[in-house]
């Protein structure tokens, strides 16, 4: 552990953030950014067991090195900084300040975030979503006056810093998440442009998309399983998921199609090709709905008769 983080090792929370401001670098000389990686890693790595207080400290060196450009262009920061901010939620029996804590915690989720989604497939959104699981009700209790003090600022090339707008955003989601399991879903999916509420067990998502079936595919895969039904003013899809299988029916055309759903193919690719429906021998009439379709509404929770009517 790099002696620099001794200081911090007296749980004295009243110094830390006047502590942070002496040790944190304003330039790095590329030459030595390698070097400056690989320790940062270390104490990475060699910070589990630490104080809490070193713990955040590292977390902060970790957003200062970002600040100043040393992993520009290299993303493999995130990794580290996941890491960092689930050892950042403390035992039952650790001393803090939970304000303290849950600002520096906040910081980190949004540095995350950036460039990530919570319910995104890439490498940093899977990332970005394990550190949120871990940490995110941490995050709702930050104090404005904390985060501005640990926001970074830079010019330098190839640096990453968040703004207060992208920690508050992070905290009024956390708050949010807090009274409503599903505001991490709603916040999902509004992202990608649609208008969404969960009803009677069905995500209901409209919007100005062409296509209802491309989006009731973009939205499942987003939920990641259920039921969602899709419209627009001309037309709506419904599709059920359930492990490997997937049901979806359109109002253009009254028939379910069944596909088998097999990582790793989700709903989103299976329906992003040309303009018309993907090929399926496994059809059937809208309604008595078949066997496979009644098994999955009632896998998902929902009301089938509901269903169909919003498809006629």
């Amino acid at each position: 552990m790099d002696d620099v983080f001794a200081r911090f090792s007296d749980d004295r929370w009243d110094d830390f953030l006047d502590e942070l401001d002496k040790i944190r670098l304003t330039v790095v000389d590329p030459a030595e950014r390698q070097q400056v990686k690989a320790n940062a890693r270390r104490d990475a790595r060699e910070s589990a067991g630490q104080p809490l207080l070193v713990r955040m400290a590292i977390a902060d060196h970790y957003l200062n090195l970002l600040a100043v450009g040393v992993w520009a262009g290299d993303e493999s920061w995130r990794a580290d900084l996941r890491d960092l901010v689930i050892s950042l939620v403390p035992e039952d029996d650790e001393s803090r300040d939970d304000g303290l804590l849950s600002s520096v915690i906040a910081v980190v989720l949004a540095q995350l975030l950036q460039d990530a989604r919570l319910r995104g497939g890439s490498e940093a959104d899977v990332i970005a979503r394990t550190a949120w699981e871990k940490a995110q009700e941490w995050a709702a209790y930050a104090e404005d006056r904390h985060v501005e003090r640990l926001l970074h600022h830079s010019t330098e090339a190839g640096a990453r810093v968040v703004t207060a707008t992208e920690v508050q955003e992070v905290v009024e989601l956390a708050t949010a998440a807090a009274d409503d399991q599903h505001a991490e879903t709603i916040a999902a999916l509004e992202a990608e442009g649609f208008t969404a509420e969960f009803m009677n067990g069905v995500w209901v998502v409209e919007g100005d998309f062409r296509n209802p079936v491309r989006a009731a595919a973009r939205a499942i895969t987003l939920t990641g399983h259920g039921c969602v039904l899709a419209r627009n003013i001309r037309q709506s899809a419904v599709m059920l998921w359930n492990d490997n299988t997937l049901a979806m029916a359109d109002s253009k055309v009254p028939r379910w199609r069944v596909y088998p759903i097999l990582a790793p193919v989700t709903p989103q690719s299976k329906f992003s090709g040309g303009e018309g429906l993907p090929f399926t021998r496994d059809t059937h009439p809208l309604a008595p709905a078949p066997e496979v379709v009644r098994r999955l509404a009632d896998a998902v929770g929902v009301n089938l008769s509901h269903l169909l009517a919003a498809l006629r």
